[in-house]
């Protein structure tokens, strides 16, 4: 009986660190989740005039994006990273109106991997590498000044609009809708990620998105905005940000909204807080 009890705890084991091991091999899958059927849509479904691009981010491959121009000319532009599990086209309706309305030029990007982008598996540094080609086309393609361009990101696109921020200065400003503090902030919200399968947070980095340990490098004003019912980025974790990011900051929850529907709630909030924002800030001097 004693060998038995031994070796089922073995296999128990095994089995443990087995799938604690998969998680971990298999982490840029589980994260990132794009659809497998895009809907064949663009800006122009909402009457916006619009450019298809396709930026290069290295020798072989490449990002599907949209310039959408402000309805007055003008250099202010918002370099705009979305969230998961939709791709650029699942914007036209709703993401690129709103953007729009802010005043702004637009340049908003699908990943690798998403959309009409390259095929590949998407994962932490391949997005870091996404957003440097973004905000290259932007200065270089565009000649936008960095201090015109304002960083947005929705959702786990925060984790990417932080991570360029923070190595970009003299930028516009951060735009945070929907914060995530940290990939792993999100997986702890369920009991067995947070205690059984912890481990397997301790084998790798890579795409982790820890905007709460990165938002203090950021020298630029950031505007964070989260859904007051936010259940998957609860507002502690905006609050979090809000806390350890550097002055001029400002934070605005809206009531009502969860993590899903906080472009459609709030009667406009969403928009003139951007607007306002875009309109009165000015770049942090940043000093050696």
């Amino acid at each position: 009986m004693k060998k038995l009890l031994i070796g089922f705890g073995c296999v128990v084991v095994s089995l443990y660190l087995l799938a604690t091991a998969l998680l971990f091999v298999f982490e840029a899958k589980l994260i990132f989740l794009p659809p497998n059927f895009p809907p064949a849509t663009t800006p122009a479904v909402a009457n916006l005039p619009f450019e298809d691009l396709h930026i290069p981010v290295d020798a072989t491959t490449q990002l599907h994006a949209w310039w959408i121009p402000a309805a007055a000319p003008m250099q202010k532009t918002i370099l705009f990273f979305h969230g998961n599990g939709y791709s650029l086209e699942s914007e036209a309706n709703l993401e690129a109106p709103m953007w729009h309305e802010t005043g702004a030029n637009v340049l908003a990007v699908d990943y690798r991997g998403y959309g009409s982008s390259s095929k590949m598996q998407t994962d932490g540094p391949s997005t870091e590498a996404d957003a440097r080609a973004a905000l290259r086309y932007l200065t270089e393609q565009r000649h936008v000044a960095r201090a015109d361009i304002w960083i947005a990101g929705r959702s786990i696109g925060t984790g990417v609009a932080t991570q360029l921020a923070a190595e970009t200065p003299h930028a516009g400003g951060l735009i945070l809708i929907s914060p995530i503090s940290s990939v792993k902030d999100v997986a702890n919200q369920l009991w067995a990620y947070r205690y059984l399968f912890r481990p397997a947070q301790w084998l790798g980095h890579k795409n982790d998105f820890n905007s709460a340990a990165k938002i203090s490098a950021v020298q630029m004003p950031v505007l964070i905005i989260s859904g007051a019912a936010d259940q998957l980025a609860p507002p502690s974790m905006a609050q979090q940000l809000y806390d350890r990011s550097n002055s001029p900051k400002t934070i605005h929850l809206i009531e009502g909204a969860g993590h899903n529907d906080i472009l459609e709630v709030g009667d406009g909030t969403l928009v003139r807080e951007i607007h306002s924002f875009i309109g009165t800030t000015a770049p942090v001097e940043v000093h050696p």
